[in-house]
């Protein structure tokens, strides 16, 4: 079956296109049933592929998209073609036809593009990535002028089901008080997509989307690693036409 492929739901020009990735369809078993488009969570790299090159055939892609291995950093990269073993966790570009990819599975998958629809990019944040603090990061890399930014958030895991400890907490508490619940002694609830929304306002982005689906919540549609440690991944894709 074809993996389910979404368009994003946002206001950018008309050349820019952008999708999300479900877990329905594809060629991969077990845990990682059956969409997984990570090389890097111990599924046969073969079924990876083969979901990779349904994704290229689906989309109409001329270009290979330029697949980053993730590491929670702050690592950003320009790219002007398609590479391969891109270790970063934001990337973007301005090369016509070239889709840079972000993989999640709770984390943020954020989606960039600029006003005049000549620059896109992705950026890659959990807990690891806000306290390196990649979003600022990447929108000054990005753009002089980030009131013409556009973003967006894609599906990531809930407030009520991302529990995070002391540590953690303290770590991220200087961001925003309103980014935590406090759930009992011992954990707080840390809201992501609230905490990268301060990071991005604060950064001077005004256009700012969000898709508020849970991928805790929605094992049918989503991975999530909190939910089950050892699974895939889905990607959100972006790119100019």
């Amino acid at each position: 079956m074809p993996i389910q492929i979404k368009p994003v739901i946002w206001e950018v020009p008309s050349n820019i296109k952008a999708f999300s990735t479900t877990r329905i369809g594809g060629f991969s078993k077990g845990e990682y049933k059956d969409s997984n488009l990570s090389l890097d969570v111990g599924d046969e790299q073969t079924h990876v592929k083969k979901n990779r090159r349904d994704i290229k055939k689906s989309l109409n892609l001329t270009m290979e998209p330029c697949w980053m291995k993730q590491i929670h950093s702050a690592t950003i990269k320009k790219v002007k073609q398609s590479v391969s073993g891109l270790v970063c966790d934001g990337s973007y570009t301005d090369t016509v036809g070239l889709p840079c990819a972000v993989l999640s599975a709770d984390c943020l998958p954020i989606l960039v593009c600029n006003k005049d629809g000549t620059k896109v990019g992705v950026i890659h944040a959990g807990w690891r990535g806000l306290d390196n603090g990649i979003i600022t990061k990447f929108i000054k890399k990005f753009s002089k002028d980030p009131s013409e930014i556009i973003c967006w958030i894609g599906p990531s895991i809930s407030q009520n089901n991302y529990l995070v400890r002391e540590d953690v907490y303290k770590k991220l508490s200087t961001i925003s008080p309103a980014i935590f619940n406090r759930i009992d002694e011992e954990h707080w609830g840390l809201d992501l997509k609230k905490a990268a929304k301060v990071f991005l306002k604060d950064a001077g982005v005004e256009k700012i989307f969000t898709d508020e689906m849970c991928t805790y919540q929605s094992a049918n549609l989503y991975y999530s690693y909190r939910g089950e440690t050892n699974t895939g991944r889905i990607a959100s894709l972006i790119w100019i036409e």
